[in-house]
């Protein structure tokens, strides 16, 4: 489970050879809820508001290109050259980070990595629904009717308090579709949209369960296709007809662009969820063609953040790890051949791509979707990988490129 702080913070440090503290806010979220026990629902729904006429199916995007990086509803997840989707095995260009010792014995070198997903794919059944699951959208009324989003609800059930607005992205009406407005304060709270899926298709993190005191995080993530737009939610809860989150975040996945820096997203990092979570269908073709995410205590992190994150949490630990370091299977584990083909493809994938630090949580929590199709076998294999197996990287080939832009996840040229 992530702890989501909204700080005033100062802008990212690079990660380099040498890191320099950046100064950053203090501030404070509401407490995590405890983990889901009985289910809950909102009270009964009023008739809703009158929606907009429904956005008419946008037109497609073209399609990726064959080993152009990884895909997801006919959309590419960001371009090929996107840092995420960018191999960092080259121990040359991409050595260990200079603190990578005194960070993984910050954590603890026999910690083993913890498979955070499941294989109940059941949403009813939340108390062992594991894992941030994702929705496909057409941005029609047959999937979505973009309702609007209120940051801040008054009833404990129905979120966290008063949220991000100011730093969140949602959708305002643009002729007869809907167009990406960063900065949801500006507009009035009538205008304030998002495509959340309806009720009958919605996947939310915490599957139904519905009431902020006892679900948790509750992320929605949600693949506009056609469009191929990225739109994450936090907090994210519908009570008595309403929507609510503590913030949202909008991505073009044909674009480099990051998020503005100082903004939080659905994570503390700023960065996108999707992109950086296990999916069983890639992991099942034994291919996976991008980094992951990972989380770590508050106590080892730093309040402060490297590209490509865009903001951090917490308190600040002096030479502790910051937001959107890249940690990486060390080359010299050898992926165990019995493994299954899932562990197989995931452990290599750490070992190219890496695992980037997105949120707080809980030490060496990888995250990934519910699915029927994980296996037992995946599970067991990936947890017995401990903390002395990885290192965390030096990524100076990049940020010291001359054509390096802070503002964009471009990491080749």
């Amino acid at each position: 489970m992530s702890h989501l702080h909204r700080l005033a913070t100062a802008g990212a440090v690079l990660l380099g050879a040498a890191l320099a503290a950046c100064g950053g806010g203090s501030g404070s979220s509401p407490a995590a809820p405890p983990s889901p026990s009985a289910p809950v629902n909102g009270a009964p729904s009023p008739a809703p508001s009158p929606s907009p006429a429904p956005a008419p199916a946008p037109a497609p995007s073209p399609a990726p290109a064959p080993g152009s990086g990884p895909t997801l509803g006919g959309c590419n997840v960001f371009p090929a050259n996107a840092v995420f989707n960018t191999r960092i095995d080259d121990t040359t260009r991409f050595p260990a980070h200079a603190q990578s010792g005194a960070w993984l014995a910050s954590i603890g070198t026999t910690r083993k990595l913890h498979a955070d997903w499941g294989s109940n794919a059941d949403p009813l059944n939340y108390a062992s629904y594991y894992g941030i699951p994702f929705n496909l959208v057409d941005g029609t009324a047959a999937t979505t009717t973009w309702p609007t989003v209120d940051y801040n609800p008054t009833d404990p059930h129905a979120g966290f308090g008063a949220g991000a607005p100011d730093e969140s992205d949602c959708a305002e009406a643009s002729g007869s579709g809907f167009a990406i407005r960063q900065g949801c304060n500006a507009l009035p709270t009538a205008s304030r949209r998002f495509p959340y899926p309806l009720d009958a298709l919605l996947k939310a993190e915490s599957g139904t369960c519905n009431d902020a005191q006892v679900c948790g995080d509750r992320h929605v993530l949600v693949v506009e296709q056609g469009a191929c737009r990225l739109w994450e939610s936090y907090a994210s809860y519908k009570f008595n007809g309403q929507w609510y989150a503590y913030s949202t975040a909008a991505w073009n996945l044909n674009s480099n662009a990051l998020r503005p820096d100082g903004w939080t997203s659905g994570d503390a990092a700023g960065l996108p969820i999707l992109p950086l979570i296990a999916r069983a269908d890639e992991a099942d073709a034994g291919v996976v063609l991008h980094a992951l995410r990972v989380t770590f205590r508050d106590s080892v992190l730093d309040a402060r953040h490297v590209w490509p994150a865009r903001h951090h949490a917490g308190g600040a630990v002096a030479g502790g790890i910051p937001f959107g370091a890249l940690l990486r299977l060390r080359a010299d584990f050898v992926i165990p051949s019995n493994w299954s083909t899932q562990a197989q493809a995931l452990a290599t994938a750490m070992q190219r791509y890496g695992l980037y630090v997105a949120d707080i949580g809980s030490d060496l929590y990888v995250q990934g979707e519910p699915n029927a199709k994980w296996s037992d076998a995946t599970i067991t294999q990936l947890q017995s990988i401990a903390m002395n197996q990885f290192e965390f990287v030096d990524t100076t080939s990049i940020t010291a490129n001359p054509q390096f832009n802070a503002n964009s996840m471009q990491a080749g040229w």
